[in-house]
């Protein structure tokens, strides 16, 4: 006796495509939003690594003040838009450094109030970024 091989019909195709998506869409959904939330950190990190430096430039200069080289490293983060960033020059006191010396500024941002999303992997974390340069 010989068998018929039944094909789906194609109602039956219709379920199977719908349980597929289903199954499918919060992997992509997760993929998406993920990949958002990292270009977002990414743009974060260079952000402060920017004003980081931008601070660093004006503070190695002859005659220039701490209070200067913070204020040009709040301009980038203004410009860029941060939250809530706080910025550290190392020594505290930039004025009175002899030609030679060296002069970090430092940045730090919380990665949650500077995230797109009010969930995820950095929340509760803060990214920094800091630059050294030689006083001139």
């Amino acid at each position: 006796m010989r068998r018929m091989n039944r094909r789906p019909t194609n109602s039956q195709r219709k379920g199977a495509a719908v349980v597929e998506f289903a199954v499918c869409l919060p992997v992509i959904l997760l993929i998406v939003l993920g990949s958002i939330e990292a270009s977002s950190m990414l743009f974060l990190r260079q952000a402060l690594v920017q004003s980081a430096y931008e601070g660093a430039k004006v503070a190695v200069r002859p005659g220039n003040t701490t209070e200067q080289a913070v204020n040009a490293a709040t301009q980038v983060a203004n410009g860029r838009s941060l939250e809530n960033f706080t910025i550290q020059v190392e020594p505290q006191n930039t004025d009175d450094l002899a030609s030679g010396e060296i002069i970090t500024v430092s940045i730090f941002a919380p990665g949650d109030e500077n995230s797109l999303f009010p969930f995820g992997p950095f929340l509760n974390r803060t990214v920094s970024a800091s630059a050294t340069m030689v006083k001139e």
